[in-house]
């Protein structure tokens, strides 16, 4: 598959994130925490992905094709844990008032686990797969590969393992394509798993 891989810049996130609303539209975790809001699913969803893409923008190392088929949103070793402030400032602070309180009272215990086990589980540098998402028109055609595939031989060439969560089968047999192997299994209180990808490859 012959697709140019572009950093995205910073007036592109907009387009970036309607990607990502229509690549998670049906994602166990989207599902999980947006269930009771139909029609406010896609509005909240929007401030999510949004809000990841203006925190990662900085660092520089979104992917994407010029058409935005995809988006592969990487925290780099440095940058890792993750700023709380630099966070909200990013958008999540609009979050709650979307959300409500029985929307913020299953998307806030679900990150604390995620960061948990996250911290736990990488007690080195590494690289940090914060966002992966392909257009549902382009899923399946070599997208995400070509999306990671940056990042996955910068961590080869600089000895660094890379880490991820995420939440179907299918995503599971994907990584471990690339290289990836599960580290924790979780079902509650959502099926999910994080995976590691080791240094030395």
């Amino acid at each position: 598959m012959n697709t140019q891989i572009i950093c995205l810049e910073k007036t592109q996130i907009n387009q970036a994130t309607e990607t990502l609303v229509d690549a998670f539209s049906k994602d166990p975790v989207v599902e999980y925490i947006l269930p009771q809001l139909h029609s406010e699913k896609d509005k909240v969803s929007r401030n999510l992905w949004s809000a990841t893409l203006r925190y990662a923008q900085p660092f520089n190392h979104i992917y994407t094709t010029p058409e935005i088929k995809g988006i592969a949103a990487w925290i780099p070793p440095k940058e890792y844990p993750l700023n709380f402030l630099k966070i909200l400032q990013a958008g999540f602070y609009k979050t709650p008032f979307l959300l409500g309180f029985r929307g913020l009272k299953k998307l806030l215990p679900l990150f604390n686990l995620f960061e948990k086990y996250h911290e736990r589980d990488m007690d080195q540098p590494h690289w940090y797969l914060f966002a992966l998402g392909v257009s549902s028109a382009y899923q399946g055609q070599g997208v995400g590969s070509l999306l990671i595939e940056p990042i996955l031989k910068q961590a080869s060439e600089e000895n660094l393992p890379c880490y991820l969560e995420t939440s179907t089968e299918r995503a599971v047999r994907f990584y471990q394509r690339h290289g990836f192997k599960i580290l924790r299994t979780g079902e509650k209180p959502v099926q999910f798993w994080t995976m590691k990808r080791e240094a030395n490859r």
